[in-house]
């Protein structure tokens, strides 16, 4: 994946899940949601995969 393409894709992951974070009151007070868990997890990859090019 070309980097300008990691960068959106890192960006688009931030995105949803800071938006889930948002309205999500069971991660806004740090309990287990299973409904954030692939966004969360979408987004840490994406920013492991950005840091490891840079």
């Amino acid at each position: 994946m070309e980097r300008d393409e990691q960068f959106i894709a890192y960006m688009k992951a931030f995105e949803a899940s800071t938006r889930h974070l948002g309205v999500c009151v069971a991660c806004q007070a740090e309990e287990s949601c299973e409904t954030g868990k692939p966004l969360h997890a979408d987004f840490i990859a994406q920013q492991d995969a950005w840091h490891a090019c840079t």
